[in-house]
């Protein structure tokens, strides 16, 4: 499997984005998404990653640069093509963005997903990040879980 960046012409992405966006869909208000659109992959500060094989982007994941009182890297569309899943890609791709994130000297890394997505959680937690306060723009939601990891310096 490669390592790609995530580019928002590409047609794997494309079809990518489509998919995660059904499956948040399928789970949560319409209304409750808050996932980084396609065209943002293109700002500076945003930084997303994909491994492929003959099959396509197979898994994805990104980090978005904010300052809301301290610069931070959000996590953002987290995923792995349920054909997939089990094989720890998703662990792979966090690994990845959290060594970028170390080597871009962001101090913190948040993140906000889903009160249903208990492997994600699962995930979340064994590397190390812990629940938190809500976050930048987000507004209180019942269906959201807050997450954060400092990172050493």
């Amino acid at each position: 499997m490669q390592l790609v960046d995530l580019n928002p012409e590409d047609s794997h992405v494309i079809e990518l984005f489509s998919e995660i966006d059904r499956l948040m869909n399928s789970l949560y208000p319409v209304a409750s998404a808050q996932s980084l659109e396609l065209p943002e992959l293109k700002q500076p500060n945003v930084h997303g990653i994909g491994l492929m094989n003959d099959d396509g982007i197979v898994a994805c994941g990104a980090i978005v640069k904010q300052f809301d009182n301290t610069l931070y890297g959000e996590l953002k569309r987290l995923y792995v093509k349920p054909s997939y899943r089990g094989k720890g890609l998703s662990r792979r791709i966090m690994q990845t963005l959290l060594h970028y994130a170390g080597e871009a000297q962001i101090p913190l890394m948040r993140l906000e997903t889903g009160s249903k997505q208990t492997e994600a959680i699962n995930l979340y937690e064994s590397l190390g990040f812990s629940r938190c306060e809500r976050f930048g723009l987000y507004r209180d939601n019942s269906l959201s879980v807050f997450m954060e990891l400092p990172l050493n310096s």
